[in-house]
């Protein structure tokens, strides 16, 4: 089947999400930004600490304590605090959902989804859409780990729409659209599973920032990978053969043959070709 990207590769969208918001300027005592400022540095170091309940807190805390000043700003001034609890809160519904915690998972993933709500006039339009389409994606992850298919449908087209609109400021559109070719395939949509491997290897190959690169899988191995997959459901046994030499041919170069996926592609590829040489006539 084809290949859905592990969780890790969500988790560095958030760790790129985060690289990409600039701190708030520093600010006297008697400036009225300073809890902000401060909550803000507090949040920052305790991320990096691995402490990511305690982050959030941190700026729950500092936004409640604070709400008449937040309520009387009318620009975007407080953007990076928002958006850090956004990055924030979907490290957190990530990390209970892997642990299992699916309850507590889900609260986070629906804070995320209420903070990037487009009446948030608090945060950079740009970045409230980039962080959106990332929480969109890790619900779409959740409902899938929860076997509720066509809802992890809907949130990975959320995800796909905004991706689309954001004029190429969203990371890793190529990962959205392979994680809809694992999704489709598995609900028995084959040839919609083919176009979305498809079209994830025309943006991996058009990229000018190489932006598959450092994730824990080459996504060019994932796309090839997936496309044979999908050529093989829809018994297009040839096509399936190029698919997964191409995807082998990658996976060697970027990954080494001890990898697992290089391992899994070779199994494909020794069964397919078994079944290329059954059909030659004798």
């Amino acid at each position: 089947k084809p290949f859905w990207l592990k969780r890790g590769t969500r988790c560095h969208r958030l760790g790129s999400a985060m690289e990409h918001i600039a701190p708030m300027d520093p600010v006297d005592s008697s400036d009225v930004l300073r809890p902000f400022v401060e909550a803000e540095r507090e949040f920052v170091q305790l991320q990096e600490a691995g402490d990511h309940d305690a982050a959030v807190r941190c700026l729950e805390t500092v936004l409640r304590q604070e709400q008449a000043t937040v309520q009387q700003m009318q620009d975007t001034v407080l953007s990076s605090l928002f958006e850090r609890l956004a990055v924030g809160y979907n490290t957190l519904g990530m990390k209970y959902l892997k642990d299992g915690s699916t309850e507590i998972s889900c609260k986070f993933f629906e804070k995320a989804e209420a903070l990037t709500d487009p009446a948030n006039l608090h945060m950079n339009p740009e970045s409230r859409l980039v962080l959106r389409a990332v929480t969109y994606n890790n619900m779409g992850c959740f409902y899938k780990s929860m076997s509720k298919l066509h809802t992890a449908l809907q949130y990975l087209r959320k995800a796909q729409t905004l991706e689309e609109r954001s004029n190429g400021k969203c990371q890793n559109p190529a990962g959205t659209h392979l994680n809809l070719c694992a999704l489709l395939s598995q609900m028995g949509k084959h040839q919609d599973a083919l176009q979305h491997a498809q079209t994830a290897l025309s943006l991996l190959e058009a990229s000018p920032q190489n932006e598959h690169a450092g994730n824990s899988e080459s996504l060019i191995c994932v796309a090839y990978f997936n496309m044979g997959a999908e050529f093989e459901h829809l018994r297009k046994i040839k096509e399936a053969l190029w698919a997964y030499d191409r995807a082998y041919d990658s996976c060697l170069s970027e990954l080494g043959e001890e990898h697992a996926l290089s391992q899994q592609i070779s199994g494909c590829l020794a069964q397919i070709r078994a079944k290329v040489q059954a059909k030659k006539p004798r």
